[in-house]
Parts: structure tokens; C-alpha cells; sequence
């Protein structure tokens, strides 16, 4: 075969490969239920061809943005702060929050002025759970929503950072009886098919230049609750991971970092029983590369 037909023959081969993967998205994410234990992590990643050079996210500013840690349980905060500074955020943490205080404290911030002169925003919430909620320190309340968490923060809503990555580390204790296997956080790269707005649409001058829900980074962990009823209960696994990946190794892209994690936390599920396993979802809908580290 001459060099140009193995030149031609590779690049349909290649464009095969994308449009095959392509169509596995668009057939929706695999049924982990049928595999808890083989499958217990999903992340998706966008496809791009070889020659594509990826562009970067502007991770300049200083401080790179707010981050705000929200723990309800008390056993990661320390670690979060000392991560998030180091990386260059202005952090704002709180222990033991109401439902109300958590929805008060996440209005406030998402308005704050100076998201303008930030390039990111960070987030972590740790607390007790349902399957796509949050319930703060007051678990008889029925939370507050995810969905209403990640809309307090779309371009629309949250103008000042539009363009600009927000990343979301959500680890949440909830009763395992059919919730730490709930598909409806599983991902294929665009917005969560079951928003309750996503056709919504409101008019407004971001609208036309960046979609509402572009240049999310959404990690959840779910892990069952009984974790948390020992006479002295641990950190998060999926948190500790997370904070040393961000320590070690910032200068990967935080897409690589978040498929460390899930390796590291595969490994330990494998060696566990159910009730000890942590479920780790990705969803992004990132537009470029996304590395913490400037430097």
C-alpha cells in the first residue's frame, strides 16, 4: 500500500473510531446497576482527534477565585482549606449548616463582585444526602437540590463568570438502598438530560455567546451513611484523594487528576465490603483544558 492510501486509509479509520464513540454517548451511559462492584465509577471525556490542539482556560488571576467549602459532618474541611489556598484560592468555609443557611450562603456567594475579576469559581459541599439532594445539619428537611445548586451559577443567573470554569466537589452520605447507584448524575458531556430547565431559556446577552450551562466541572461522591455512624468517623476518601492529587500533581490537567481519583478509589472499593464502597460521577461540560496550576 503507498503512503497515501495508508495516509487515507488511517484517516477514516480514525474518523470511524470518533463517530463510534460518539454514537456509545448518544446511546447513554452503561447500566452500572447491573455492576455495582466491576463498575462503580463513571466519568466521560470529550473526543477529540489527535491534531486538535486543546486551548486552555485562563488560570491567571490572583486570587484564581473563591472557593467555598460547606461541611456539614467536620472531617475534611481543614485538609479542603489547606488545598484550595495553596492552589491560590480565596477560601470561605462553614461547618454545620440548616438547609437555609446552605441556600443563603451559596445565593450570597454566587453574587459576589468578585467573581468579575476571578477565573474560576470552586466549590465542595460534604454532607449528608438523598439521591439529588443535600440536607445540611437539619435531616428531617428534604433538602436542597442539585439542580437548584448548579443553576444558582449559569451564565444567565451568574453573569460575572460566565466563560469561566466553576467546579463542583460534592461528597454526599446518603442510605444505600438504591440511591448510591442512581443514574440520573451520569454523564456524555452537555448538560444533565434531566434538568428540570434545561429548555428553558431566558433572553439576556450571555445567552448568544455562551450556552447557561457551559464550563461546569460537577464531581459527585456518593457513599452510604453509616460510614458516618462510628464513634469516630474519617475523612472522605474520594476528599483525601482529591486533595492529594490537587497537592502532587497540579500540573496535569484536572480532567487527569479526576481519572487518578477514580483509579484510586476503583482500588479501594475492591478491596471493601458495599457498605464502604464510595461512588464517584463525573459530569463536565468544559470547553477547553483545565489546569489549576499557572505555573
Amino acid at each position: 500500500m503507498c503512503a497515501l492510501h495508508r495516509t487515507c486509509h488511517l484517516g477514516r479509520e480514525r474518523l470511524q473510531n470518533g463517530r463510534s464513540k460518539e454514537q456509545r454517548l448518544m446511546m447513554g451511559p452503561p447500566d452500572i446497576q447491573r455492576e455495582p462492584v466491576k463498575r462503580p465509577i463513571q466519568e466521560s471525556g470529550a473526543f477529540l482527534p489527535q491534531h486538535v490542539v486543546e486551548e486552555r482556560y485562563k488560570m491567571q488571576s490572583k486570587p484564581l477565585g473563591i472557593c467555598l467549602i460547606i461541611d456539614c459532618i467536620g472531617n475534611d474541611t481543614d485538609i479542603l482549606r489547606d488545598t484550595f489556598t495553596s492552589l491560590g484560592y480565596e477560601v470561605k468555609h462553614f461547618l454545620y449548616l440548616t438547609v437555609k443557611d446552605i441556600t443563603n450562603i451559596l445565593r450570597q456567594v454566587a453574587q459576589m463582585p468578585q467573581h468579575q475579576d476571578s477565573d474560576s469559581f470552586a466549590c465542595i459541599l460534604v454532607s449528608r444526602g438523598g439521591s439529588q439532594s443535600v440536607f445540611g445539619v437539619d435531616q428531617t428537611h428534604s433538602g436542597v437540590p442539585l439542580d437548584h445548586i448548579r443553576r444558582m451559577f449559569m451564565a444567565d443567573t451568574c453573569p460575572s463568570l460566565s466563560g469561566k470554569p466553576k467546579l463542583f466537589f460534592i461528597q454526599s452520605y446518603v442510605k444505600s438502598e438504591g440511591q448510591l447507584e442512581d443514574s440520573s448524575f451520569l454523564e456524555v458531556d452537555g448538560p444533565s438530560v434531566k434538568s428540570a430547565d434545561s429548555k428553558a431559556r431566558q433572553p439576556g446577552p450571555y445567552q448568544d455567546l455562551i450556552h447557561r450551562e457551559a464550563d461546569f466541572f460537577w464531581s459527585l461522591c456518593k457513599a452510604d451513611v453509616s460510614l458516618l455512624e462510628g464513634p469516630s468517623s474519617s475523612p472522605s476518601l474520594y476528599l483525601k484523594c482529591l486533595s492529594q492529587k490537587l497537592w502532587k500533581e497540579r500540573k496535569h490537567s484536572l480532567l487527569e487528576l479526576h481519572t487518578e481519583l477514580n483509579r484510586l478509589v476503583y482500588d479501594w472499593n475492591s478491596k471493601v465490603s458495599a457498605k464502604e464502597r464510595y461512588y464517584v460521577w463525573l459530569q463536565h461540560t468544559l470547553r477547553k483544558n483545565l489546569f489549576l496550576s499557572h505555573k
